[in-house]
């Protein structure tokens, strides 16, 4: 994802491919305000941005992973050095090679020379987590929370979010005729 940093030691017109996530922006933010990560924080993904900005590169694997808007499977991602693989739970994965198609146009995952990156590829996730074991708790979670909200119907029948609350503020819904 594009990032942008900004501050007074923050060399400018300075850049780098290094990936980073949103997990990132917690200890970044800490580190730019002066505040120590709070002893439950200590072992949270994510690493300051600093030192990037000073030319260190970060040299890890960027993660992400989906489980939302009413996909029947998670998906996760692994971003390392110029290769992207996306892993999805009972589906075919994919591989692409970033620096040869940006745009992400040439899947690589069955090509039999990419074989070795995608098992190194393969293997970086597997040190994050089981795929297949978090996506299964995934949907649990997300059967639990329909489920206290009056299951499937009900939740569908409150329409969709018109709106994203702040702490304090009730989310509003719209239903499929537009009305609030």
């Amino acid at each position: 994802m594009p990032l942008i940093l900004a501050g007074p030691e923050v060399p400018i017109g300075q850049s780098t491919n290094d990936p980073v996530t949103l997990v990132d922006c917690h200890p970044t933010i800490l580190e730019a305000v002066g505040v120590e990560a709070e002893s439950g924080d200590t072992d949270l993904p994510g690493r300051s941005l600093w030192s990037i900005a000073g030319g260190e590169p970060l040299g890890r694997a960027a993660f992400s992973e989906y489980h939302a808007v009413g996909t029947t499977r998670g998906s996760f991602m692994i971003r390392h050095g110029a290769h992207k693989y996306i892993h999805y739970v009972g589906e075919e994965p994919q591989l692409f090679d970033l620096a040869a198609d940006p745009f992400e146009t040439i899947d690589l995952a069955h090509d039999p020379n990419s074989v070795e990156i995608r098992e190194r590829m393969e293997a970086l996730l597997a040190e994050i987590l089981d795929p297949d074991e978090v996506d299964a708790r995934a949907k649990a979670d997300q059967a639990a929370l329909v489920s206290s909200h009056g299951g499937r119907e009900a939740v569908l029948s409150r329409g969709t979010f018109v709106n994203s609350p702040v702490p304090g503020e009730e989310p509003r819904f719209e239903s499929g005729d537009g009305h609030q």
